[in-house]
């Protein structure tokens, strides 16, 4: 096994490893010298990966952003509206399924933005998403406005997050979902001009 490959197995077997101490204990109640001992290796090895146990939930958040991609290039039909709720959707059904997770690890993809620029990587790469098939739909005549592409993202994007983060823990998947197709129906008016 070369080099690259060993390093990569250790860093995937650290964050199995500590998933599965998560999920047993809760977040909170592990500790670095546990997910080591879990891993077979030893507590300096872990941080030769990490910097500090946070970031092993920013690490499987980052591993979800690949799955963006599959998302959106699922939802390259219809009307705009409807394929950004579709994309939705499918992203509020992957975070219920590991919600107690990544409920943890869009914590610290937060606050991690909060206290540097890299650290929204995460958040960036929705924004990027919904740019780009918001300007797609403006290139193709489909979806006609003033406000630049971008912005109109950083707004859908920021609805998301905030709808994740208000009402994760009071509703369920199908109400989450309807919150966001209401809210969506609400700004949509200054998105278009149609």
């Amino acid at each position: 096994m070369s080099r690259e490959a060993r390093k990569q197995s250790v860093k995937e077997n650290i964050v199995r490893s500590a998933i599965e101490l998560f999920k047993q204990k809760g977040y909170d109640r592990v500790t670095v010298e546990e997910i080591a001992c879990q891993s077979g290796i030893a507590k300096g090895t872990f941080f030769n990966y990490f910097p500090k146990k946070e970031h092993v939930l920013l690490h499987l958040a980052d591993s979800y952003t690949g799955l963006m991609g599959d998302i959106v290039r699922r939802h390259r039909e219809g009307a705009i509206k409807d394929r950004v709720l579709h994309v939705f959707q499918d992203l509020v059904a992957m975070y219920w399924r590991h919600a107690e997770l990544l409920r943890l690890a869009l914590a610290e993809t937060m606050k991690a933005a909060v206290e540097s620029p890299e650290g929204g990587a995460n958040l960036a790469l929705l924004e990027d998403a919904l740019t780009d098939m918001i300007q797609e739909a403006r290139d193709d005549g489909s979806l006609r406005g003033r406000w630049d592409a971008r912005l109109c993202a950083s707004v859908l994007s920021g609805i998301f997050v905030h709808t994740l983060i208000r009402h994760a823990s009071s509703l369920n998947e199908a109400e989450i979902v309807e919150t966001l197709r209401r809210q969506l129906e609400l700004v949509w008016e200054g998105l278009a001009d149609a």
